[in-house]
C-alpha cells in the first residue's frame, strides 16, 4: 500500500512517502506561512524523485490539529481534492498523535507527552502511552489547549517515566526545567519527525480499514484564532 503523508501543522511542511512501512522518500522545508505556494511543487518533487506517479497512491495520511491555522486548512483541503480526484482513503490523524507516534519506538515504556506551542505560556498537549510491540499508541488523555503550568502539574500525578518533547518544550523549556518532574526526560529541539513517519502511521489506519470521511476532514483547532482572542481581549474587556 503506497501512502503519502502530509503535515502543514507547523511551520515546517513535511511530506513523505512509504509502501506499507518502507520508506521511499521524504521533503522537510521551514515555511513560515507558505504553504499555500510550496506545497503542491514539494508533492510533486517527491513524486518526480522517487519514480512514482500521484496515480499509484492507495492512501494518504495527513494532520487535523492542533496546529497552525492556515497551515492545517492548506494541508485538509489539499487531501480533500486529492481524495475526491483519485476515489482513495484518507486518515486524518492528531498532529499530537503523530508526534507521539514518530518518537515511541525510542521511548517504549513512557508516558509520551508531545507539545506544540500554543503561545502565551499555553500549550497543545496530550499524554500517550507506548509498550513494546504495540501497534498503536494507547491515548491517556485527549488533545487539548493548556498553560504550561497546569500541564506541569498534571504530570506530577503520573509516577511512570515521562517524556516531554515538540516545539512547546522549545518555547518554554526553562520553565520545565525548573519544575524538577520527577522520571521525567525533556528533550530539547526536536521537530515533528517527518512525513515518513505520518505515512507509516495512516498505513497502520488505513489498512484496518479506517477512512476519514470527506466532511470530516477539517481542521481541529483547540482555541479561537490568536487575532479573535487578542480581539475579544481589547473590546470586550472594556464593556
Amino acid at each position: 500500500m503506497l501512502v503519502l503523508g502530509i503535515d502543514t501543522s507547523t511551520d515546517i511542511c513535511s511530506v513523505g512517502l512509504s509502501n506499507k512501512e518502507d520508506f521511499i522518500g521524504e521533503i522537510n522545508i521551514k515555511l513560515k506561512r507558505r504553504h499555500s505556494e510550496r506545497l503542491l511543487p514539494i508533492i510533486k518533487r517527491i513524486f518526480s524523485e522517487t519514480g512514482y506517479e500521484i496515480q499509484d497512491l492507495d492512501g494518504l495520511a495527513v494532520t487535523d490539529g492542533p496546529g497552525s491555522f492556515t497551515g492545517l486548512r492548506i494541508g485538509l483541503s489539499t487531501v480533500q481534492a486529492f481524495k475526491s480526484a483519485l476515489n482513495i482513503p484518507v486518515y486524518s490523524v492528531s498532529s499530537l498523535e503523530y508526534m507521539a507516534y514518530s518518537v515511541s519506538q525510542h521511548y517504549e515504556n513512557y508516558l509520551l507527552v508531545p507539545t506544540i506551542d500554543a503561545r502565551n505560556k499555553r500549550v497543545y498537549t496530550s499524554v500517550f502511552t507506548s509498550e513494546p510491540q504495540q501497534k498503536l499508541l494507547k491515548r491517556i488523555r485527549d488533545d487539548k489547549a493548556v498553560e504550561v503550568k497546569s500541564l506541569i502539574e498534571d504530570l506530577r500525578k503520573y509516577k511512570k517515566g515521562k517524556v516531554i518533547f515538540g516545539s512547546g518544550t522549545d518555547s518554554y523549556y526553562e520553565i520545565f526545567k525548573k519544575a524538577n518532574l520527577d522520571n521525567t526526560k525533556i528533550i530539547y529541539k526536536i521537530r515533528n519527525s517527518g512525513g515518513y513517519n505520518l505515512a507509516c502511521l495512516g498505513y497502520k489506519y488505513l489498512s484496518a480499514g479506517q477512512d476519514t470521511d470527506y466532511s470530516e476532514l477539517v481542521p481541529k483547532y483547540l482555541k479561537k484564532p490568536q487575532a479573535r482572542l487578542n480581539w475579544e481581549k481589547k473590546y470586550l474587556q472594556e464593556d
